[in-house]
């Protein structure tokens, strides 16, 4: 039946020749520089999750990207604390190479036939509404759901070796953390000492081969008490404790995730400490705090450490509980918008809508999702525009570390 599934589901794509022609967003520079930064609406279904990253990583590949990142949360976005300690990933561990073997398995099932063929298919038809939204079977589902527990690490390894892509996998919870500091509670009258098992937020840099690159946990922990927001990820996430940056196909990649975005001294670590190029906040950015400042942050980023910037992002309804804001976007070092996909206030540079009233409408009243999804919007990284920037205006020479004065 799965391999039925990928045969029909080949015809349905090739039959659909509509698209937008500002659907995927490209500059015209070398094809080794060229990045795809997804924009998703996940949820709790693992398996949906990860065929959405193969619709982008075929979609990329067929677009000569090197290299796909995808947001916060790909693989799995629960409805609370539990579902999320529930469905962690074990301990996630950074891969050695020899030549061209990988320390890690080759997996093979059901599900990898399926994220296989979607990437196969995918690489060959436009990113459109139209390939974008068609369904996996439910017959394909029953069967896959019936198997063993999902491991989004494997079905990331299959689409990184069938796309050629490496993935910056931007958030996924991993198992490992240490808990939470005990409390006291009472229990039937008597005090208990209580400790909360806790996760890491974990983004994972996976190669063209399978083979896991590099692992940056979560620093700076979301805990926000703001009109229509109140989340508290300490209560399930445990803080990493390093900086992180890594080599790719297209630059040195300085690492982050979402909330990070509002700690200017991580950025400037990594590029004065690491030679960070390229800095990446994958995010599920909430609608109020987008609206704010989702823009703003990012492209002060890019400025003060002249670096390309890549944020790939959620939008839409997830469940009852959480909405994101959208807005996946590609930032040059001159703080430039050149890529937007989209989102709660209006199309970006995407000029694709599903709900064309959602830019105006109360939070109530909102769409699933208010442009397409999933999507990928394209970035070509300009070595030279940036070296250029950084000759010109050499903050990096520029920054002091002088001692401060109180006045009387």
């Amino acid at each position: 039946e799965v391999m039925l599934f990928g045969a029909i589901f080949a015809l349905l794509l090739l039959a659909s020749t509509y698209r937008h022609p500002s659907s995927v967003h490209a500059m015209t520079m070398p094809i080794g520089a060229r990045a795809a930064v997804a924009q998703l609406r996940s949820s709790s279904d693992k398996i949906l999750n990860l065929v959405d990253v193969a619709k982008c990583a075929g979609w990329a590949s067929g677009q000569q990207a090197s290299i796909l990142f995808l947001p916060e949360c790909f693989g799995f976005i629960g409805g609370g604390g539990q579902q999320t300690l529930d469905n962690a990933e074990p301990p996630i561990k950074i891969e050695t190479t020899t030549g061209s073997e990988s320390s890690g398995d080759v997996a093979s099932g059901p599900l990898c036939d399926v994220l296989a063929s979607t990437v196969s298919t995918y690489a060959n038809v436009e990113c459109n509404h139209e390939t974008a939204s068609l369904p996996v079977s439910e017959t394909t589902l029953n069967a896959l759901r019936g198997g063993e527990q999902v491991s989004l690490l494997v079905g990331l390894k299959t689409i990184a070796r069938e796309s050629g892509c490496w993935l910056s996998a931007g958030g996924m919870h991993e198992s490992g953390a240490p808990p939470a500091p005990a409390s006291s509670e009472t229990i039937d009258g008597e005090a208990e000492t209580c400790s909360q098992p806790r996760v890491y937020n974990s983004h994972v840099i996976i190669d063209n081969k399978g083979i896991v690159r590099a692992v940056y946990r979560k620093s700076h922990l979301f805990d926000v008490s703001i009109p229509k927001v109140n989340l508290r990820e300490s209560a399930t996430t445990a803080p990493g404790e390093e900086v992180v940056v890594c080599d790719s196909p297209i630059g040195r990649l300085g690492l982050s995730t979402c909330y990070d975005v509002r700690f200017p001294e991580h950025y400037v670590d990594m590029v004065q400490r690491g030679g960070a190029e390229i800095l990446l906040v994958p995010s599920a950015f909430t609608i109020p705090t987008g609206r704010a400042h989702w823009h703003t942050l990012l492209k002060s980023r890019g400025i003060e450490n002249q670096c390309y910037v890549l944020a790939a992002a959620q939008v839409g309804k997830h469940n009852e509980k959480r909405k994101s804001y959208g807005h996946a976007l590609a930032i040059d070092p001159w703080g430039e918008v050149i890529a937007d996909a989209g989102g709660y206030d209006g199309v970006g540079t995407s000029g694709v809508a599903i709900d064309n009233d959602s830019s105006g409408a109360n939070e109530e009243e909102e769409a699933m999702s208010p442009v397409q999804v999933p999507s990928i919007t394209l970035c070509d990284i300009d070595h030279e525009k940036m070296r250029s920037v950084r000759e010109r205006m050499p903050i990096q020479q520029h920054r002091r570390d002088a001692p401060i004065k109180f006045g009387c």
